[in-house]
């Protein structure tokens, strides 16, 4: 794994963010948790000799997540702190990119198809396309929906 996701390895803070806040509204999230989750400002990744993603904020809030790089699947503790974990694995990983499919059954079961990508400015955009199974707003199945953060070496 000596070269995958190298370019990704470090602790970055995130800079901007658009779209987060509607994705937990459509997973039913209160304003406490939106809000908390907003202060998750600060990201760890270490990509040897697996992918580990750290996410601290203010408060205990934090997310520690591992995968292999070989594409199994692996359990984690679920983000939106319900009960129970999400399968995810890695996708694809390059130098500067690495790719998850992440799934998780109800309560507001969905699949999140995230990317870490380093641009040419050195920064690490953090892409995440959701799709819930039920809208938590209108009760209606869910569509895609793309949110994105932007963080600088911290």
């Amino acid at each position: 794994g000596g070269a995958r996701a190298k370019l990704l390895e470090g602790k970055w803070t995130k800079e901007s963010e658009v779209g987060q806040d509607e994705a937990m509204q459509q997973l039913g999230l209160n304003v406490v948790f939106r809000k908390a989750a907003n202060l998750l400002s600060k990201l760890e990744i270490r990509t040897s000799p697996d992918l580990q993603i750290i996410t601290k904020g203010a408060l205990i809030v934090q997310i520690k997540e591992k995968y292999q790089y070989d594409g199994t699947a692996a359990k984690n503790a679920r983000r939106d702190k319900r009960w129970g974990s999400h399968t995810g694995k890695v996708v694809t990983a390059s130098e500067s990119k690495v790719v998850l499919d992440i799934k998780w059954g109800e309560p507001h079961g969905g699949q999140l198809i995230e990317t870490f990508s380093v641009n040419k400015e050195g920064k690490l955009v953090q892409t995440s396309e959701i799709k819930v199974n039920k809208d938590a707003r209108s009760g209606q199945a869910g569509k895609w929906f793309t949110y994105k953060s932007v963080f600088k070496r911290a």
